[in-house]
């Protein structure tokens, strides 16, 4: 049992103090925290074949994707996009604006995987679509720009 004398009153109240004052002083600072600075990204993107006849299955166009379809970026990144095309069909990255960019990729050869570097520097906050003109609506994606 405490022996609630002057000392231990005084003790109390100095602990309780500061545990009250550290609470407030990490949520103003929390709440006042900058967004991180500014990255550059890279981030590898690849057409895939998903392998099975889209014929057979109703209301596919195609059986191939995106071997990601969500891409996460911040504003103020600079996010270069490494696009591998290992197939043996053509396909696109094909982005609206703001971030506009429509880049072919042969097929693969023997020899060569098709492959292209996409640079975005992300200056707005949203969700942006991007897809493969041939082979839409399977093969497609966001890019997600938070701010």
């Amino acid at each position: 049992m405490v022996t609630w004398n002057p000392r231990n009153v005084v003790v109390t109240a100095l602990l309780l103090s500061a545990i009250v004052g550290a609470g407030a002083g990490f949520g103003v600072t929390y709440g006042l925290r900058s967004h991180s600075s500014p990255q550059a990204r890279d981030f590898y993107l690849f057409a895939v074949d998903q392998g099975f006849n889209s014929s057979t299955a109703q209301g596919l166009k195609a059986d191939y994707d995106f071997s990601a379809n969500v891409i996460t970026t911040n504003v103020g990144d600079t996010l270069v996009i490494h696009f591998y095309n290992p197939t043996d069909t053509a396909h696109t990255f094909t982005m609206n604006s703001p971030y506009s960019n429509d880049v072919y990729l042969p097929p693969m050869t023997n020899t060569t995987i098709s492959n292209a570097n996409i640079t975005i520097h992300a200056t707005q906050a949203g969700i942006f679509p991007f897809y493969c003109k041939f082979h839409g609506p399977s093969m497609s994606g966001s890019l997600v720009v938070q701010g």
